[in-house]
């Protein structure tokens, strides 16, 4: 009786390293594993190099991070005031989008985000101007004076960034005369 019953545990035993080792082969497959390879003469033999897990990269580790300054309107809306914001990124063509970003959010209430409820759906640079396509649902829109802040928070937080020389900002991938109907948005803005 106990013979048979150690037969069933090393057949499932067998049975579990088979499969365990199709996993592996399947993997190998996918991630077609490095070959080490032996000169023996004339010829050479190829064979599978050792297998050793390659390590996970952390969302920190696949991410840049800049320190970069960022415009808010102050709690009376009167004028801007500068904050030193830490953006995170993954290739550097995304910065001035994560640059953007940083201006929808505050965690001082004194420092108001003139961006609130803005989408950055993108932002490019090529040749120095910059193209900026943002989307601003109705309860974004500020007053005349908010939304000259608004512009001039935009430029200073984008031209600090040496490369850029035009912002070229647009509405759902529009050209518009004015971003909330106030103030004309040329195209492009020219670094001054």
């Amino acid at each position: 009786m106990q013979s048979h019953w150690y037969k069933g545990l090393t057949a499932a035993a067998i049975a579990a390293l088979l499969l365990a080792g199709c996993g592996q082969k399947a993997m190998q497959g996918a991630g077609q594993a490095p070959k080490a390879s032996t000169s023996q003469g004339s010829g050479s033999v190829s064979t599978p190099a050792a297998q050793t897990p390659a390590p996970t990269p952390t969302p920190e580790a696949q991410s840049k991070q800049l320190q970069v300054k960022a415009y808010f309107g102050d709690d009376q809306m009167e004028k801007l005031v500068e904050k030193q914001v830490t953006i995170s990124f993954k290739q550097d063509a995304d910065k001035y989008a994560a640059a953007l970003q940083a201006l929808t959010v505050s965690k001082d209430e004194k420092a108001l985000p003139l961006m609130k409820g803005f989408t950055i759906k993108s932002a490019a640079i090529k040749n120095g101007d910059l193209t900026v396509d943002l989307s601003m649902p109705n309860e974004s829109i500020l007053g005349s004076g908010g939304e000259e802040m608004l512009l001039t928070a935009i430029q200073q937080t984008l031209f600090q960034f040496a490369e850029v020389k035009t912002i070229d900002i647009l509405l759902d991938g529009k050209k518009v005369d004015s971003l909330m109907g106030h103030m004309e948005l040329l195209h492009p803005i020219k670094r001054s």
